[in-house]
């Protein structure tokens, strides 16, 4: 039964207004996804390739550096595989931040003409590059194939490990793309603060190159023990520290629910900024 009135009331900072509303709107966020990857690989030759490409680039290089040059010990593993099967992971961090956190003002000709929720313009590149990990985990798995790799039941370990690291970029992104609105600054010092993640993250080197006095300064990085995980669920490495992984939950966590709330309490300004 319909109710002849409606009952307005101030509602907490504290909500989930904005992933409520994206039932209502979910058709918009799959046309905003479909937008993003159109027109990303519209005029390319290689199309989805590129989310193979990129990462194999980086693998050989590093390859070249540290395995042949350095001789960097992977516990058994081989070097392609120990680095792909990770930068693949970053590839789609780095993207959901960088392109996420920008998003808004991309879309800033339809943020002022009709409402929808702010919050599926970040939402569909966090899901467009998922789609771009999927792809690049079809020569993750030939080459878990060629290296022969043995998988055990930790291999039931991935889905779970998958949505931390999602809940994790997904919280950055939100963060970074609601001060992006704000603070034109953020979005040049990105690359540089890029930068500095990407190599305080075990991508190219194993962590127990780390001196053990600067370990717990280390793994305030939540992507640390996440990676490590990704690699000790597929690889067979060492499983990391269970204090480093319940930090890596914590810190993940809230920093996708600060994150969409501060996201939330912005929302109404955006218009203006962007």
């Amino acid at each position: 039964m319909i109710k002849p009135y409606y009952v307005c009331k101030n509602e907490s900072s504290f909500s989930f207004r904005s992933l409520k509303e994206l039932g209502q709107f979910k058709y918009l966020l799959q046309t905003f996804v479909k937008r993003d990857l159109k027109v990303r690989y519209r005029y390319t030759i290689l199309g989805g390739l590129w989310n193979i490409i990129q990462p194999l680039s980086m693998m050989a290089i590093f390859s070249l550096v540290f395995s042949r040059i350095f001789h960097v010990e992977t516990g058994g593993v081989p070097y392609p595989l120990f680095s792909y099967s990770v930068l693949i992971i970053w590839q789609s961090i780095s993207r959901m931040v960088t392109q996420g956190g920008s998003s808004l003002s991309s879309y800033a000709y339809m943020l002022a003409k009709v409402y929808f929720p702010r919050i599926t313009i970040p939402l569909s590149i966090i899901i467009g590059s998922c789609i771009d990990f999927l792809i690049a985990c079809i020569l993750l798995i030939g080459m878990i194939y060629i290296y022969e790799v043995p998988l055990t039941y930790s291999l039931y370990c991935v889905p779970f490990i998958l949505t931390l690291i999602i809940i994790l970029g997904a919280g950055i992104t939100f963060w970074v793309s609601a001060l992006d609105a704000q603070y034109r600054d953020v979005r040049a010092a990105l690359p540089f603060l890029m930068q500095i993640w990407m190599f305080a993250t075990p991508l190219m080197y194993p962590s127990s190159l780390v001196p053990t006095h600067w370990l717990w300064l280390y793994n305030l990085n939540p992507l640390v023990a996440q990676v490590e995980l990704f690699r000790w669920s597929l690889l067979g490495t060492p499983f990391p520290n269970i204090s480093y992984i319940a930090t890596s939950i914590v810190f993940s966590l809230i920093l996708f629910c600060t994150g969409l709330f501060y996201f939330q309490n912005v929302e109404g300004t955006l218009v203006d900024k962007v």
